[in-house]
Parts: C-alpha cells; sequence; structure tokens
C-alpha cells in the first residue's frame, strides 16, 4: 500500500456543496495552505453528486444568499441564455428557469454546476495552495484530548494520505469525520424536553431520521424499452407508507400533519403543480430545436424510509443500494402500472433513464441524497423555538452572533421510525456563531449540514444556500482564528472578536442581518 502525508491549515473533508465553499472560501486568504478531500467525482454534493436542484425560500434572488451563491445563480443562468437556441418560455416561475420546474426559480443540469466548481479551485489547484484529493474516504482519525491532528484518507487505488492540519472542516454529508473523532453528537429526534420544542417526540430516537433518496434523471424518450422488472417491485407496489395510508406507488405525497395526503397529478400543463415539472431540468419548449425532455426523479414516491441512513443496524452501504432499488421500482411502476386519468391505461413506456444527465452510466446520482446528518454539540443549539412562525406579523430572527441568514420551511418527511414528518413556516432567521464552535473540540467546524441544530431546525438548514454560506462561514472562520491565534471558544466568548468577525464575513459579501425592507417583501408573499 502507498502512503503519503501532507500537512495544511486548513483541512476540507468531503467536497460536498459546503466543502467545496469552505475550500474556496479560505483559498481567499493569502499564503493559507489548504486541502480538500472529495469522495465522488462530482465535487458539490447535493448540488451536483446527490442531483437536487436548487431547494430555496421564493424570494432567494431579492435577498438571503451570499453574493457568491446569488454570482453561481447567475453565471447558470448566463450560460443558458448565451446559447442561441435556448428561448425562454418559463411559465412554472419567476425568471429565466431553463428546466422549468417548480421547485426553484432555477432548474438546471446538474453537470454545469459540477464544471462550475470544478472552474472555481482550477486556480487555486494550479498556484498550489490547494490540494485536491479525490475519489477518497476516511480511514482512520487521530485526536491528542481536544485537538484532532491527524485525518487518515484512502483513495481507489489503495492509496492512504495523513492529513494533518491546524483546523479541520467536516464538509461530509453524514458527520463522519465527527462520527470517526469519537466526539459527541447528535442525530435523529431530540426529546421535547430537552430543547422544549413543540413538534419533538416525548422520547428521543437517534434512528427516527429523514429518509434518503436515490435520485435518477428520467427522460421522455421515443426509443421505448422494455426494461425487467427489478428485484422487490411486487412488494413495493403493495406497500402502503405507515401512519399516512396511501400507496407508496401512487400520486400521493405527505401532507400537513400526520396521516394527512395531497395527490398531484404525473403531468400537468399552465401552473398546475404536477409531478414531472416538480425537478425538471430540461424542458422541451425552452429550446428553439426541441430537446427532450428529462426530470430529476426525487419524489416523495422513492424517499427510502425503511431503515435511517446512519447508525442503524443496517450498513450504509446497504441502505443505499435498497434505495436504489426503491427508485429503480418506482421507475417500474412509472412504466407499467402508473393510472392515466380518465382512462382506464396503465404506464408510460416512454419513460427512461437518461445515462448522461448525473454522470453515470445507469442514469442514478452518484451519491444518495441525505437529508440530515450528525451534528455537532456545539456551544450554541438552534432550536425550532428559535426560528418557527406562528402567523400574524413577519418578524425574523436576529442573533446578537449573528454569522450569517437562513430561511426556509421547516421540511421534514416522513421519519424512518414514527413516520411523523413536517412542513412547518418558519420566519427568517440567522445562524449563531455558537452552532459552528463544537464543545468538546478545539479544531473542528461544521461545514456542511452538521451545525449545532436540532433534528427539527436541521429540516430548515438543509438546503443549497444556507449549506452554501456555511461552507463560507466555516472557512472563514477558521482562516480568522489563524491570523489572530485565537481559539474558537475564545472567539465566541468576545464581543470584539464576534464583531471583527462579522465585518469580515459582511464585507465578504455574506449577509449576517434581515433587512426590513426585504422582511416586508417576504411578509406580502409568504
Amino acid at each position: 500500500m502507498n502512503s503519503q502525508n501532507i500537512h495544511v491549515d486548513i483541512a476540507v473533508i468531503g467536497a460536498s456543496l459546503g466543502g467545496v465553499l469552505a475550500a474556496w472560501r479560505a483559498c481567499q486568504t493569502p499564503n493559507l495552505r489548504v486541502a480538500l478531500v472529495a469522495e465522488y467525482d462530482w465535487l458539490g454534493g447535493q448540488m451536483t453528486a446527490q442531483g437536487v436542484p436548487p431547494d430555496e425560500h421564493h424570494l432567494i434572488e431579492h435577498g438571503g444568499a451570499s453574493a457568491s451563491y446569488l454570482q453561481f445563480r447567475q453565471t447558470i443562468r448566463d450560460h443558458y441564455l448565451a446559447d442561441k437556441n435556448f428561448i425562454d418560455n418559463t411559465e412554472m416561475t419567476e425568471g429565466t428557469n431553463p428546466g422549468d420546474g417548480w421547485v426553484s426559480r432555477l432548474c438546471f443540469e446538474p453537470k454545469l454546476a459540477a464544471a462550475y466548481f470544478e472552474t472555481m479551485l482550477a486556480p487555486l489547484v494550479a498556484r498550489g495552495q490547494l490540494q485536491l484529493l479525490r475519489l477518497q474516504s476516511i480511514v482512520s482519525v487521530t485526536r491528542d484530548e481536544r485537538l484532532i491532528t491527524t485525518v487518515v484518507v484512502r483513495d481507489n487505488k489503495n492509496t492512504q494520505t495523513a492529513i494533518a492540519a491546524r483546523y479541520f472542516c467536516d464538509a461530509t454529508d453524514t458527520g463522519d469525520l465527527l462520527k470517526h473523532a469519537r466526539l459527541p453528537y447528535r442525530l435523529g429526534k431530540e426529546s421535547r424536553h430537552e430543547f422544549n420544542e413543540l413538534d419533538a417526540p416525548l422520547d428521543a430516537n437517534t434512528l427516527d431520521q429523514q429518509p434518503v433518496t436515490m435520485v435518477m434523471a428520467v427522460k421522455k424518450s421515443n426509443a421505448l424499452q422494455n426494461s425487467p422488472m427489478p428485484p422487490g417491485y411486487a412488494e413495493w407496489r403493495e406497500y402502503v407508507v405507515p401512519h399516512y395510508g396511501f400507496a407508496q406507488f401512487s400520486t400521493y405525497m405527505p401532507g400537513e400533519g400526520l396521516g394527512k395526503a395531497v395527490s398531484l397529478p404525473l403531468f400537468g400543463e399552465g401552473q398546475t403543480l404536477d409531478w414531472w415539472r416538480y425537478r425538471r431540468i430540461v424542458s422541451g419548449r425552452n429550446w428553439l430545436t426541441v430537446k427532450v425532455e428529462v426530470s430529476l426523479i426525487n419524489w416523495a414516491q422513492n424517499d427510502y424510509a425503511i431503515a435511517p441512513l446512519l447508525d442503524g443496524d443496517v450498513a450504509e452501504a446497504d441502505v443505499v443500494d435498497r434505495a436504489k432499488n426503491l427508485s429503480a421500482c418506482f421507475l417500474y411502476w412509472l412504466q407499467h402500472d402508473a393510472p392515466h386519468p380518465n382512462s382506464a391505461n396503465k404506464g408510460y413506456p416512454y419513460l427512461q433513464l437518461e445515462i448522461e444527465a448525473l454522470g453515470t452510466t445507469d442514469g442514478f446520482a452518484q451519491q444518495v441524497y441525505v437529508r440530515e446528518s450528525r451534528r455537532i454539540v456545539g456551544l450554541t443549539t438552534l432550536t425550532a423555538t428559535d426560528i418557527v412562525h406562528h402567523g400574524g406579523q413577519l418578524t425574523a430572527f436576529n442573533h446578537p452572533q449573528s454569522v450569517g441568514v437562513a430561511w426556509y420551511n421547516m421540511d421534514i418527511h416522513p421519519t424512518c421510525v414514527s413516520g411523523h414528518g413536517v412542513n412547518a413556516k418558519v420566519r427568517p432567521f440567522t445562524l449563531p456563531l455558537g452552532v459552528f464552535v463544537a464543545r468538546d473540540c478545539d479544531n473542528l467546524i461544521p461545514a456542511c449540514k452538521n451545525i449545532s441544530v436540532t433534528h427539527l431546525v436541521n429540516a430548515a438548514t438543509r438546503v443549497h444556500p444556507i449549506e452554501w454560506l456555511i461552507g463560507e462561514v466555516a472557512a472563514m472562520l477558521a482562516s480568522y482564528a489563524i491570523a489572530n491565534n485565537i481559539s474558537l471558544a475564545n472567539i465566541a466568548f468576545s464581543d470584539e472578536h464576534v464583531r471583527a468577525l462579522q465585518a469580515l464575513l459582511v464585507a465578504a459579501g455574506i449577509p449576517i442581518q434581515w433587512d426590513d425592507q426585504l422582511i416586508a417583501k417576504l411578509q406580502l408573499n409568504n
């Protein structure tokens, strides 16, 4: 086995969306040496390897995101608008929306984001400031009491690299570094009494996690293929979603409240909300020379909630395999058994896997979509009590130690044990510095879905613009600690240092407070 050692200032473990931004932002500080460890072919996690178009609040372009995120969105739009074959016939949302999906005002092909991140990081690699280690996974972590000293990773050619760093950013989608470092973490549902959250259960349960989904790219094809029935199809076809009473393979999805359901048509027109256009990334009507339509299937019907991904009795790899099998079975149902409205016909055989959209040979995503991570135990824990909107005048939760803004519904898919889902409105809120500072480790900083929040709040902070911002903040916190030779905790305990860090964040285009004028706009559109 080959082995090597590297020493850097900041090691970002995991090339999730937050991880990519942490590495890029850290390199904006001259002379800092940075390493980024990537597990999958595509950099960017949920935006790319997981195949999930941006989930974001509906006024994202008016505020509530970092400048670099808004620039990314503009660059993607400019790419399409520069294509003479592209014509903007967007009807589902406001603004140019290439796929004209309704989950976001910017549904687009994930390969463009993957290319964007490669272009963004390439100059940093070229000048030697950033070391990019591809197709790597964690082997072991060494700790000296409150300090992580070394993270050992191994690539697909069995070469091991021991990484020593002053600060380590856990940018894995699962909080994998936390577990390997044997640090305390939260996972699944906390009990109601721990944080006084009304939607929390009476008893905590680490296994009651959000489901995962293996996203697949599906096209409306002219060349029909009779795919074989996947194993387990008969069982999934008859499976009824616990606590809700509708078939997993149906046009239904969980509604607001346990046991309630909502049905959407598979295909619709105009402003009708339908399944096909939910996460569509290629819209035929947006091209002069009509392209084959492609949609990314990340629907309620292929959420895998039989076993939790993390720390359960079923190995993570097996959960991923089962989630992929569920998606394959759902596609077979769409092709053969899905009902037609006002007709006895069944199935849409022209729906076929699109094998180029996700950078794989089979049309499935490179990585399973992870909604919930292991989360650090921080100096501060953000709870649902802080962010839930109870109606009436919309007011923001502006924390005095804010390091970033966030706003997204508390969106919990029916979980793996209780089946309890939530889609509660929240008010615009901010991320306190303390959610980035681990209670039990002095040089680990969360940079993905693993900040110090409860299970309920994780449902509101797991989405694209917030994870993007989390990565940037994590890097700037590490950079500030290095520049000032001060511990993370001592930054949080010093009003002077907090204000200095906040000034740097604002100068970098990271908003840290909600503006009253934007709040007024949100109130009108909420």
